[in-house]
Parts: C-alpha cells; sequence; structure tokens
C-alpha cells in the first residue's frame, strides 16, 4: 500500500506519519528529512539543494524528484512507501504518477489531516527545541513535563528564530496556494480521506488506521 499523507505545517503530520509508517512497516519517505540530508553532501544535486535553503526557497519540482528517485526502488514498493512532504503541488502529483508507473505502483490512499488556519497558527508559534539534543516539543500537542525545560537536558527550550508570527503566516500562505489544490485533486480520484487533526494524538492515529483499513 502507497499511502500519501497532507497537512498544513502544524498538522501533526510527521508525528502521524511515524506512528503510520511503523504500525503499517511502511517505508517512510520523509521528503524534508532526505533534502536536509542531501544539502550537506558535497555534490552537484546537493549544492543544487543546499543554494535554495539557503535563500528560503523551496526547492523547485524537478530537483525535489530528482532527489527522492533512489528512494523509489522495488524493495521500498514491496514495503509500501508512505509519502511525508511530498507531493506538495499538482506538478508534483503528476510527476509522482510518471515514477510509480515504472514500478507498476499507484497511490492507494491520500489522508489529509484537516486543522484550521487559527489553529496552525497556534501550534507553530509553540514549537520549541533542546540547543542541547535538538530533541523537539509543543507546548501545545507535545509539551515537556516541567514548564519550557527539556526533559532529557533539563535546560531551558528555545524557539526557531524563522518561527516568527510573520514568517509562519507567509509559509501558510504558500500552502494555501500550492497545496490545498492537492486536496481537491485526490478528493476527485476518490483517494481522499479527511481525517480531523485538531484532537488528540493517539484518537487522530486509531482513525487514520480505522479508515485506511
Amino acid at each position: 500500500m502507497n499511502i500519501i499523507i497532507l497537512g498544513p505545517q502544524g498538522s501533526g503530520k510527521g508525528t502521524q506519519a511515524n506512528l503510520l509508517a511503523q504500525k503499517k512497516e511502511l517505508f517512510h519517505l520523509e521528503t524534508g528529512k532526505i533534502l536536509r540530508g542531501l544539502a550537506g553532501q558535497k555534490t552537484i544535486l546537493g549544492e543544487k539543494i543546499a543554494d535554495f535553503q539557503r535563500q528560503g526557497k523551496l526547492v523547485p519540482n524537478e530537483i525535489t524528484i530528482e532527489a527522492l528517485k533512489s528512494f523509489l526502488t522495488e524493495e521500498n514498493f514491496k514495503k509500501g512507501i508512505l509519502f511525508d512532504g511530498f507531493p506538495r503541488n499538482l506538478v508534483q502529483a503528476e510527476l509522482l504518477i510518471k515514477e510509480l508507473a515504472k514500478y507498476h505502483g499507484v497511490i492507494d490512499k491520500v489522508i489529509f489531516l484537516k486543522i484550521s488556519f487559527e489553529e496552525s497558527l497556534r501550534r507553530l508559534l509553540a514549537r520549541r527545541n533542546c540547543p542541547v539534543c535538538g530533541r523537539s516539543y509543543n507546548l501545545v500537542t507535545l509539551p515537556p513535563k516541567n514548564g519550557e525545560v527539556c526533559d532529557d537536558c533539563g535546560v531551558q527550550l528555545i524557539a526557531r528564530k524563522d518561527e516568527n508570527e510573520e514568517a509562519i503566516k507567509q509559509r501558510l500562505a504558500a500552502y494555501q496556494k500550492e497545496t490545498v489544490p492537492l486536496i481537491d485533486y485526490y478528493r476527485q480520484k476518490n483517494l481522499l480521506l479527511e481525517i480531523n487533526g485538531e484532537r488528540p494524538i493517539d484518537v487522530i492515529h486509531q482513525d487514520i488506521l480505522e479508515k485506511i483499513g
């Protein structure tokens, strides 16, 4: 089974993708992590990706699919792939169809974690990281045990510099423009499963499991 998981920033997409990949033993194709890893390598592809990231720009469609190709293998398709962070627009959706066709693969389900703009903003402003171990928290959905102190290191948590209200609103606007059309695209193909993302993590996970069967 090949699954796409979609949702705005702050929807808990990464958390639900991890839980689902483990439960269903799927290969978790985490696009952001892959691109960051390649950006740190001294290759032509890696340097191209790093250049766009330094400028704060989205990596172009063709470069993104090139970065993911090495993970679209027969072995991973046998397990089933969970696409997390890709596709992010209609062009990438069409590119994915072409790549899947090479392996006689199809997308079986598309999970859409639905939360409001206001809730996305609230959650994103609540993100915190440990400056020592790098562990991530969210004061709304995944808070530390004691105030804003890391559970493991006992040091004060910090917010990312780019997670101020203005920057977050810009990212959410970009999501609305690029990714929201995908929702209708997959709905018309009868692949879309709409999930209420404004609930506890375990409740959402169980809902997803029940709906994908």
